[in-house]
């Protein structure tokens, strides 16, 4: 991690203030209770190819002009895989590809490319607008993606260390999209929210995880997570809420329970369908239901929309997200598109 001077420092607050999960601090202002900003912009958007393991991600809660309503998943891996996902879920049909093949990630600014079609990059230099082109053989994605709020630097200043390493994570809470989706032959004009996340690392990963987006209703968003050993125990926990008024406040010190679950009648995987999330300082109780059940991709992990509804500050909130739950990988390489693996 490189040293800053002070003066460094501020210039780059003054550049980069947008990128600053709370407020810039002027005279009579609290200091920040975070350091500094370990995640630069657009710099940062881009790939860091002297990284292990790095990833591209997003989720996205559509409806059409009828109202029916869909959830779309993409990630971009630099080992070499790529996954879509789409979920009908009224019918509750679930459709996912995983693709293995070499990527194209430019450095220096988000401009992703896979193969002759897939393109995922920034549109407005002034701006946090994107566009996402993600091709698979029944299912695609033409979105256009406008982030309402600053970047999240997840943590409170987008570095983060935990038992196997350190890693840079920063996400884009809020996204407003506009676009197409390819469905079963159909192409269908769709709206909604969107959230990414950037991850890069130089450790490699041996634990699953249970990991969750949350958009509420109030405009506060929320990302958590458990690292989960072989045995099934408790690794470790984190969680981060970004405010309306995009102010952040982080811990580890949460309560995440499983009370339900699901299991796969193809793989004889237990998948968590049903959560509840709680936090004491802000008075956090959240009840996380998966939209349905059947969204398993590949028979290694479960990835899909989900319903919100508890409290936070002692309000009721409502709200809608994602959900990622990766078991510890026992399947070879070949066989399982986990981010510590190295796919041919």
């Amino acid at each position: 991690m490189a040293i800053r001077t002070i003066a460094m420092l501020f210039l780059v607050s003054l550049l980069l203030s947008f990128a600053l999960c709370i407020g810039c601090g002027g005279e009579g202002e609290k200091p920040l209770p975070y350091g500094p900003p370990q995640v630069q912009f657009p710099e940062d958007e881009g790939a860091h190819p002297e990284m292990l393991i790095e990833w591209w991600y997003g989720n996205f809660s559509l409806a059409d002009p009828e109202g029916k309503e869909y959830g779309a998943m993409v990630a971009y891996f630099n080992s070499g895989f790529r996954i879509l996902s789409i979920s009908d879920l009224e019918a509750q049909a679930f459709y996912s590809e995983v693709f293995n093949s070499t990527p194209d990630y430019a450095e220096g600014g988000l401009n992703l490319r896979w193969g002759t079609h897939d393109h995922w990059f920034r549109t407005d230099p002034d701006s946090l607008s994107y566009h996402l082109e993600s091709y698979g053989t029944e299912i695609s994605l033409n979105l256009s993606l406008n982030s309402s709020k600053p970047p999240l630097l997840v943590g409170g200043d987008g570095l983060l260390e935990w038992t196997q390493g350190s890693f840079y994570y920063y996400s884009l809470t809020r996204l407003q999209v506009e676009g197409q989706i390819e469905l079963a032959g159909r192409v269908i004009d769709v709206s909604g929210i969107g959230w990414m996340d950037h991850q890069w690392m130089n450790s490699r990963i041996t634990r699953g995880w249970d990991w969750f987006s949350v958009q509420l209703d109030n405009q506060a968003e929320i990302i958590f997570w458990q690292i989960v050993n072989p045995d099934g125990s408790v690794d470790s926990q984190d969680l981060t809420i970004m405010f309306p008024d995009n102010s952040v406040y982080h811990t580890q010190d949460i309560t995440l329970e499983r009370m339900d679950s699901w299991v796969s009648p193809e793989t004889g995987n237990e998948y968590g369908v049903l959560w509840r999330v709680r936090e004491e300082a802000h008075d956090l109780d959240l009840e996380i239901r998966a939209r349905y059940p059947e969204q398993e991709i590949r028979g290694i992990f479960w990835e899909g929309g989900t319903t919100v509804s508890g409290y936070l500050d002692g309000e009721a909130v409502t709200g809608t997200g994602y959900a990622e739950l990766i078991q510890f990988p026992t399947s070879t390489p070949e066989e399982a598109p986990h981010p510590s693996l190295e796919l041919p």
